[in-house]
C-alpha cells in the first residue's frame, strides 16, 4: 500500500489501516503501508480549525501535548462593519499546521507506518502493480492512495482535473501576536472572507476568495484593509498564498474518488467545505472512511460511503455558497443580515453555533433558516417593544 501525502487524509489512511492490525486483526497486520511525505512537517497557509465536531470524534486534538489553542469567544464581522461577539458553546481547536502534521504524521508511525522522506514526480500501472518514481528511488505498491492536497501535479494520472473555478486563492500572514479572539468578516459582494485564527505563538491572518473572480493583487488588498481596522501589523510577518478546493455543482455531480487500484482522499479528491473553507475533518475522516473500505476488501464502496456521511453536505454547501455570499435578504446582502439577526435574535445565534459545530445539515438549512427568520422576528420585535416600553417609562419618571 503506498499513500502518497503524509498530511492528515494520508496519515489518517495509514494510521486507521494497521490501527486494527495492533489489536490482532490478521487482514491489516500482514498489510504494508508507507507514506511518501517529502516535507515530514510542514507550515500550510490555512486557519487551522478544528470544528466540535472532529474534537467529539477525534478527542486527542485536544488532550495532546502539541502545543494548540483552545478558543472560546468569536467574532463576526459584516461587510458594512456591524459586528457580533460571542462565546462559543462549544471550543474551536487551533494548530499551526506544521504542528498538527507531524502530530498526525507520528501517530501513523507509531502504528507501523514507514514514512519516506522523498518526493513522488510520477507513477503508472507496471504489471498489475503501481510503479512510483521518486526523485532519486523507484517504488512498487499493489494499491495507490493520492492525499498530496489540492495542488497535487499527480491527480490528472488517474482522474479528471479540477477547474479554475474549484478553487479559492489564499492570501496571508502569520503574525507574530497573541489574542484569543478568533475573527472573520465578510466582505460585501465577495464569495470568500477574511479571518484571525489566534494559534500557540501567533496568529494566522489571511484571505480566501474565489479563484477565477480575484487577482492575487485584490486579495492582498482587501486584507490589508481588514488588518488595518483591527490593528493587526504585519511588517516582519511571514507571507502565505495557497489554494483551496471549493468545487462548483457541477464538478460535485462527477467527483472521482477511486478506480482500479487507486482512490483519493482529503483536499487532492475536493473534499473541502465550499462555503466555510474547512477541510481538516473532512480530509482525516475521508482517509478513515477509505481505510476502513480497504479493510473490507470493498474500495469501491469507499465514495458512497462519504456521500452518505459528508459528501452531499459538501455538495449543498456548493449550490448555497454564491447565493450566501452575492445574496440579498431584505434589501441587504445575506451575510450582513446574518451578522444583524445574530447580535438581536438568541433563535438565530443558535442556528449559527449549530452551524460552526458541525450539527445543522445544509440540507435542512433553508427551511430551518426561514424558521428561525419567523421566530428571531418575533424576539427581536419583542426586543425593540421592550426598550420604547423603558424609554417611556423613563420619561413618565421625568416628567413626574
Amino acid at each position: 500500500m503506498a499513500i502518497i501525502g503524509g498530511g492528515p487524509a494520508g496519515s489518517m489512511t495509514a494510521e486507521r489501516l494497521l490501527r486494527t492490525g495492533i489489536s490482532g486483526n490478521s487482514c491489516s497486520r500482514n498489510l504494508q503501508v508507507t507514506v511518501f511525505e517529502e516535507k515530514l512537517g510542514w507550515e500550510k497557509p490555512c486557519g487551522g480549525g478544528l470544528p466540535a465536531k472532529a474534537v467529539v470524534r477525534y478527542p486527542f486534538l485536544l488532550e495532546a501535548c502539541e502545543p494548540h489553542a483552545v478558543i472560546q469567544e468569536a467574532e463576526l464581522i459584516a461587510g458594512s462593519g456591524e459586528a457580533v461577539r460571542f462565546h462559543l458553546r462549544a471550543p474551536i481547536v487551533i494548530y499551526s499546521r506544521s504542528v498538527l502534521n507531524s502530530f498526525l504524521l507520528r501517530r501513523a508511525e507509531s502504528r507501523g507506518a514507514r514514512i519516506v522522506a522523498d518526493h513522488i514526480t510520477s507513477f503508472h500501472r507496471d504489471g498489475g502493480r503501481w510503479r512510483l518514481e521518486g526523485r532519486n528511488h523507484a517504488y512498487h505498491a499493489d494499491f495507490l492512495v493520492l492525499a498530496s492536497g489540492a495542488r497535487s501535479s499527480l491527480r490528472p494520472l488517474v482522474a479528471s482535473r479540477f477547474e479554475p473555478r474549484d478553487f479559492m486563492l489564499t492570501y496571508g500572514y502569520y503574525v507574530p501576536a497573541s489574542d484569543s479572539l478568533l475573527r472573520i468578516q465578510f466582505l460585501t459582494d465577495f464569495e470568500g472572507y477574511a479571518w484571525a485564527f489566534p494559534r500557540p505563538d501567533h496568529l494566522s491572518i489571511g484571505i480566501c476568495g474565489k479563484l477565477n473572480e480575484n487577482s492575487m493583487a485584490m486579495l492582498r488588498e482587501r486584507l490589508h484593509s481588514f488588518m488595518q481596522n483591527f490593528g493587526y501589523a504585519a511588517e516582519t510577518a511571514p507571507i502565505f498564498s495557497h489554494l483551496l478546493p471549493a468545487l462548483n455543482p457541477n464538478s460535485w455531480s462527477k467527483l472521482e474518488l477511486t478506480g482500479e487500484g487507486w482512490a483519493i482522499a482529503g483536499d487532492a479528491g475536493g473534499l473541502v467545505d465550499p462555503l466555510t473553507g474547512e477541510g481538516i475533518y473532512f480530509a482525516m475522516r475521508s482517509g478513515e472512511l477509505l481505510a476502513e473500505s480497504l479493510l473490507a476488501s470493498a474500495p469501491q464502496r469507499y465514495p458512497a460511503r462519504v456521500g452518505r456521511e459528508f459528501g452531499r453536505r459538501l455538495a449543498m454547501g456548493a449550490r448555497l455558497a454564491p447565493r450566501f455570499y452575492h445574496g440579498e435578504f431584505l434589501g441587504k446582502p445575506s451575510t450582513t443580515r446574518l451578522v444583524e439577526f445574530c447580535s438581536r435574535s438568541p433563535a438565530f445565534m443558535n442556528l449559527l453555533q449549530d452551524l460552526l459545530e458541525g450539527a445543522q445539515s445544509y440540507t435542512s438549512l433553508p427551511r430551518r433558516a426561514y424558521q428561525t427568520f419567523a421566530k428571531g422576528a418575533l424576539q427581536m420585535a419583542a426586543k425593540a417593544a421592550g426598550r420604547k416600553l423603558s424609554a417611556l417609562n423613563d420619561l413618565m419618571k421625568v416628567r413626574a
